[in-house]
């Protein structure tokens, strides 16, 4: 029986610490604190999402402006057409093209270039009449392709 009265009075002290434990401990909040700290929470998220939205504002802008800028650069300085294929310098080739445009250009060019070759043969060979006809002929296609060039050009300043 002297054990069951010790185990009863052990019993009772852990008791009665646990509740004067408790007693000073009170909760960090109550209801109207977590409704507080909820639309804190709302009001932040908010604000994260203005600073989101201003921020891609701000860069759809920055983006324009350039654009707008190196239409503006390219306008303000039109370059001549020049008959650059018979300089050493290559032909500045523009970034965007066309591709209708740019493939008749490119066969214009190749043709060009079939008929230089053939008109160095027959003058190596010696035939005078195939010389002047070839010579006629890449007269031809040169004003062709100025005119193709020009044409291009013109259309990619407006």
């Amino acid at each position: 029986m002297d054990s069951e009265t010790t185990r009863d009075h052990e019993l009772v002290a852990r008791l009665r610490r646990l509740e004067a434990g408790s007693a000073s401990v009170t909760p960090g909040f109550d209801y109207d604190q977590m409704l507080e700290r909820h639309a804190a929470g709302i009001a932040r998220a908010r604000r994260g999402h203005v600073a989101a939205r201003g921020a891609a504002v701000a860069l759809l802008v920055v983006l324009v402006g350039a654009s707008i800028w190196r239409l503006d650069d390219r306008v303000a300085t039109p370059e001549v057409v020049a008959e650059t294929f018979e300089t050493d310098a290559p032909a500045q080739q523009p970034r965007i093209v066309r591709a209708d445009t740019y493939m008749a250009v490119a066969a214009l060019e190749d043709h060009i270039a079939g008929l230089d070759d053939a008109l160095n043969y027959a003058r190596a060979s010696g035939g005078a009449a195939d010389v002047a006809r070839l010579e006629r002929t890449r007269a031809e296609l040169v004003a062709s392709y100025t005119q193709l060039r020009y044409a291009e050009r013109v259309s990619a300043t407006f």
